[in-house]
């Protein structure tokens, strides 16, 4: 009996390795993953300050920096409110899942809650015991942009077409999904992510869909 694909762990990791570590594919799912130390990681446990936030109807965006590096966190819909009521120099741990759109890696938080100076330096001293203490050197820093026009808007209504044609097919093949859609395949794909991540849809084999 086929079993839906179970939710990934979400590994405590530096910002800085989120940038630098190799993206490789799941064989089981098709999905990207990180490779950080023999792990594949595609959920993570980040901690850090909020230096950047900015939240407008239907997209909410904040930049965490955790002294290793700092990433954007982008949110979209239903779930703009995680960084609505966010401030500059809020200490937070946030759970998320990574991904990249246009050769920028960012995550896609599910939780982002502030936390005490002393929760935060606990969880830096944890990091530093596992992965060592991060350069000033290698440093990756981002700078705030606006939602790219392909991503925002079309999580909906592409969730929708995808739930459809799978319900129609029981079975559909990754490229068909592509070209039912007839949108890029990254636009494709971001979605077909969010339907596995809610429990809507799994992956039987490689490149295949069902509903779950």
């Amino acid at each position: 009996m086929d079993k839906p694909i179970k939710r990934h762990t979400a590994y405590k990791v530096w910002i800085r390795d989120v940038h630098k570590s190799p993206e490789k594919i799941d064989e089981d799912s098709g999905l990207p993953y990180l490779d950080i130390n023999d792990k594949h990681v595609s959920r993570v446990h980040l901690f850090g300050s909020i230096i950047n936030t900015r939240a407008t109807e239907g997209y909410g965006s904040l930049i965490l920096d955790d002294g290793s590096a700092n990433i954007q966190l982008k949110t979209w819909g239903a779930d703009v409110y995680l960084a609505e009521d966010k401030q500059v120099g809020d200490l937070v741990f946030v759970v998320g899942r990574y991904s990249t759109f246009n050769n920028e890696r960012y995550i896609r938080p599910e939780v982002v809650r502030r936390v005490s100076m002393d929760w935060a330096l606990l969880r830096r001293l944890e990091l530093t015991k596992e992965y060592g203490i991060p350069s000033k050197e290698e440093k990756v820093e981002v700078a705030p942009d606006n939602p790219p026009q392909t991503e925002t808007g079309s999580s909906l209504s592409l969730r929708e077409a995808i739930l459809n044609e799978i319900e129609k097919q029981d079975e559909v093949e990754e490229e068909a999904l592509i070209t039912v859609c007839n949108m890029p395949k990254e636009e494709v794909m971001l979605a077909v992510q969010d339907l596995l991540k809610e429990g809507e849809i799994f992956c039987p084999k490689k490149g295949y869909y069902r509903l779950v």
